[in-house]
Parts: structure tokens; C-alpha cells; sequence
């Protein structure tokens, strides 16, 4: 009888034993879940507030209490000095003249102005208002601007012609292709002796009611010198997501020279080709002392201005793997350019020397 309850009381500590392991293991394995999975916190992590908008929001949630002493989310520069406008056009013009630089005109909109019809639905205003308060704080875009004489002028500014008629300032030479909207507009005054001096060289409108972020702006105040057609379609190249490479070479010009002249060639006769191309690679080699040529050609839709042209034309060659494997590499010298057709249609041409 002693001898079974000796067994019984050895069973009892070996069954409890055992259950003290597992329930060890159990806690070792739940402690090693918990510390290995990631943890869902429930405070709420700080993100900087966007800049106001004009325009305001009167809705509230279901349920929400609306406070009216909640304060108000203010946008907070990083440059406490504002940028030094003109904004008389002719004085700035001649300043730019004096200067040999290039004159910036940022047209924008706002609610003392007559907001064209075709515009009334768009968020033309709140992207000004972002473009200004955000944009322009960027450090790169800030280090930009110094090399232009900035003016800035309302969309409505009225223009005087040399007979003494105001007009608007959306007739004057070139920027016809801003189509009406906001946006930036260069003129070039610092190269005097280029066929292109004085005239628009780039644009860059605000096309349905969006503003370009700081990278855009950036890239666009430091495109290299050049023809409007010729740095719009740079401009289409270097703001690409994929990033390629075949703009960051030399703009030699001869081969900006033969890719305007491809451009013209396929315009004039509605056609999409690279038509005597073998002409254009001897003239290159025979001008840099050889190197190795290659071509890429597109043709955009029919209808579109100049700033969607461009982008039409670098979405078709990053669409076809031949022409990308061409625009994605990095070629010594290039050369971009495009010419409206008859059509209607924008041809575009980027010509390389590596």
C-alpha cells in the first residue's frame, strides 16, 4: 500500500513537472510573437500640414463636432526673405537687357481677377496659392531664380503695342502655347548674338489646374540654352519618372542643329521616319571627328499644344523598347527638337553622338 502511494505521489510531481515545461514553452513562444511581429501603435505621428487653401471646405463627418476654436494650419517658409518681383513687364524687360540675363514672368491667378470661363472649374487659384507657398520655398528652386529677373504679373495684365492698343499679354509672340493658363514663362535676354534673343524660350503652364512640384521647377529654371521647341522637348525628357539619361550629355550644335532639321523635314511632309539618316551621321562625325550616331523619332496625337506635345512625344519612345533602349542611355552629344505638322500633329527628334 505504501509502495502504490509512493508511485501515486511520483506521478503527481511528474505530471506537474511536465506541465510547468510546456507551460514554459508556451511563454517563450508567445514572448518571442510578440517581440518579432510589429506593433501597432495607436498615437498618431506628426506630418508636416499642407499650405491653405482658398479654397474652404464646409462639410463635416457624420458624428464630428465642428470647433470653431480649433487654430488654423499655417504653412511655415524656410526662407524668411520673399522673392524680389517686378512687376511693371517693360521695366523688367529692359532690366533683363541691362543684365544679359533672362526674364521670368509667373502669371498666376487670384480672386481680384476675372477668371476666364474655360478656366471656372479648375483649381487654378489653389494651385497658384500652393506654387507660391510651397514651390518657391524649395532651396534648389530659390538658387534657380538668380539667374533671371523674376516678374510677376496677373493673368488679366493688359499689354501695350507699339501703337498704343492694350492687349492681353497671352497675344504677345510665343505665348500663345500657355493656352490661357497660369504658369511660368522665360524670355531669353542673355544671349545676344543667338537668333532666338529676346524671343519666349520656355513655358511652363499649370495645365489643368495643377502647379509642378519643386523637382519640375527646378529642372525647368536650369534647362540649357536653346529654342522654345528645342527645351520643351528637353524639358519632357529630363522630368521623366524613369529618369533617362540621354539629355545629360553636351548640346552640340551641330546635332541640335540636325535634329531640328529632321524634325522640319518630317513635319513639312506628315511623315514619321529617319529619312536619310546616313546623310545626318556623316555631317555629325564629320564636325565632332567621329563617334557613333543613333536616332529616335515620334509623332504625337494630332491637336495638342506645345507643353503636351512634348510629353506625347517622350510617352511614345518610352513606350516602344526600341527607341527607349536609345533614350534611356547616356550619349555625349545630343541634340532635341520638335516642329508642329500640318497634320496637327508635334514630330519630335532626338539625335545622339557617342
Amino acid at each position: 500500500m505504501l509502495k502504490h502511494s509512493s508511485y501515486a505521489h511520483l506521478g503527481r510531481l511528474l505530471l506537474t513537472s511536465m506541465l510547468l515545461v510546456a507551460l514554459s514553452t508556451l511563454a517563450v513562444a508567445q514572448l518571442r510573437y510578440t517581440v518579432n511581429r510589429p506593433i501597432l501603435r495607436t498615437t498618431q505621428t506628426y506630418v508636416q500640414p499642407a499650405p491653405p487653401s482658398n479654397v474652404q471646405d464646409d462639410t463635416v463627418p457624420d458624428g464630428a463636432v465642428q470647433d470653431d476654436k480649433m487654430p488654423e494650419v499655417v504653412f511655415t517658409p524656410q526662407h524668411s526673405v520673399p522673392i524680389s518681383w517686378e512687376t511693371d513687364f517693360e521695366y523688367a524687360k529692359r532690366t533683363a537687357e541691362l543684365s544679359a540675363r533672362c526674364l521670368l514672368i509667373y502669371l498666376y491667378a487670384d480672386h481680384d481677377q476675372d477668371i476666364p470661363l474655360d478656366f471656372a472649374n479648375l483649381p487654378i487659384i489653389p494651385a497658384c496659392r500652393n506654387f507660391e507657398t510651397v514651390v518657391l520655398d524649395d532651396t534648389f528652386v530659390r538658387a534657380g531664380l538668380d539667374w533671371f529677373v523674376p516678374l510677376k504679373l496677373p493673368m488679366d495684365a493688359l499689354i501695350t503695342d507699339e501703337d498704343g492698343i492694350e492687349q492681353s499679354i497671352y497675344t504677345l509672340p510665343g505665348f500663345e502655347h500657355m493656352l490661357g493658363y497660369p504658369g511660368l514663362v522665360v524670355m531669353d535676354f542673355a544671349r545676344r548674338d543667338m537668333p532666338y534673343y529676346g524671343e519666349v524660350v520656355g513655358i511652363l503652364p499649370f495645365l489643368h489646374g495643377d502647379s509642378p512640384n519643386a523637382k519640375q521647377t527646378d529642372v525647368f529654371l536650369n534647362l540649357p540654352p536653346g529654342t522654345l521647341t528645342q527645351r520643351t522637348l528637353t524639358y519632357a525628357v529630363r522630368i521623366h519618372p524613369d529618369k533617362p539619361l540621354s539629355s545629360d550629355g553636351i548640346p552640340a550644335p551641330i546635332v541640335v542643329q540636325l535634329s531640328t532639321e529632321h524634325a522640319v523635314f518630317q513635319a513639312e511632309r506628315g511623315i514619321l521616319g529617319h529619312h536619310n539618316f546616313g546623310v545626318r551621321s556623316y555631317q555629325a562625325k564629320a564636325v565632332l571627328g567621329g563617334g557613333m550616331p543613333s536616332e529616335i523619332c515620334a509623332q504625337s496625337r494630332p491637336g495638342l499644344g506645345l507643353f503636351e506635345g512634348a510629353i506625347s512625344c517622350m510617352r511614345a519612345w518610352r513606350n516602344s523598347s526600341a527607341h527607349w533602349v536609345i533614350a534611356r542611355k547616356y550619349h555625349t552629344h545630343y541634340g532635341y527638337d520638335m516642329t508642329l505638322g500640318r497634320n496637327g500633329a508635334w514630330y519630335a527628334v532626338g539625335f545622339f553622338i557617342h
